[in-house]
């Protein structure tokens, strides 16, 4: 089995030097994982990595711009489903997964995860001694997240797979899944304990929680950090640690 990064040119603030497209391929077929953006000089990239291949599917991780706008359009090029959630967020995939399902590329099995919390439709690729994670996992960062109870079983699972190797969608190839993994877990409890601490004072808005948890923020991260204290903030609720009324927060 090879495996081939294809770095996308939309470098920025939330993708960092980019998104990474993947073809798997073994035994003469390939699959395409996340060929991101539509972008012309992308696009041929990813069929010249593909040249000499048969291309029998185009898997998607989540809905997300950066992941999935080149899906369809590829999967219609070359006469073979897009693989996916089914339809959310925009994106509609041709072929629906769900936990459990595998796909074949050559000799190799491909076994699809759900992996919920970074979006409600995340999933992740399992292949051989690896691992496919989108933005559940990146490279040297931490990720935005919707449903972060979701996302917190989503971390066990992974923590439970122990892959030897992770291809995230964004950044290098991880090959220290175990640590990177525990490194999230413990990132997320702890910031969740400072979420906490800054309740202990009294009632709280989600704005009075932001800026108390996250002191030096970076105004073009604003929006980001308010959806992910707000998932710990709901997960906090979840678990009866906290209650809301209207606008404002409080430690049961």
């Amino acid at each position: 089995m090879i495996i081939t990064r294809i770095l996308a040119p939309n470098p920025g603030p939330f993708t960092g030097a980019g998104t990474n497209s993947y073809v798997i391929s073994t035994g003469g077929e390939a699959v395409i994982v996340d060929p991101g953006p539509l972008i012309d000089s992308h696009l041929e990239a990813i069929r010249r990595a593909v040249a000499e291949l048969t291309v029998v599917g185009v898997l998607v991780t989540h809905h997300h711009l950066d992941h999935c706008p080149a899906a369809n359009p590829l999967a219609e090029e070359y006469g073979v489903p897009s693989y996916g959630f089914g339809s959310y967020g925009g994106f509609q995939a041709i072929s629906r997964l769900a936990d459990g399902d595998v796909v074949h590329v050559g000799t190799e099995v491909i076994e699809v995860l759900s992996t919920p919390g970074h979006t409600p439709d995340s999933l992740c690729f399992a292949v051989g001694d690896g691992v496919f994670t989108g933005d559940t996992i990146k490279a040297g960062t931490t990720v935005v997240v919707e449903d972060m109870s979701a996302y917190m079983k989503t971390l066990a699972r992974l923590a439970d797979l122990a892959p030897a190797r992770i291809f995230p969608g964004h950044g290098e190839l991880i090959d220290d899944p175990p640590s990177v993994i525990a490194g999230y877990i413990a990132h997320r409890r702890g910031r969740e304990e400072q979420v906490v601490a800054a309740l202990a004072g009294g009632s709280l808005t989600t704005e009075e929680i932001v800026a108390a948890v996250y002191p030096e923020l970076e105004p073009t991260l604003l929006i980001l950090a308010t959806q992910s204290a707000t998932a710990h903030l709901i997960k906090l609720v979840d678990d009866g640690r906290v209650s809301r009324d209207g606008e404002e927060w409080t430690l049961r």
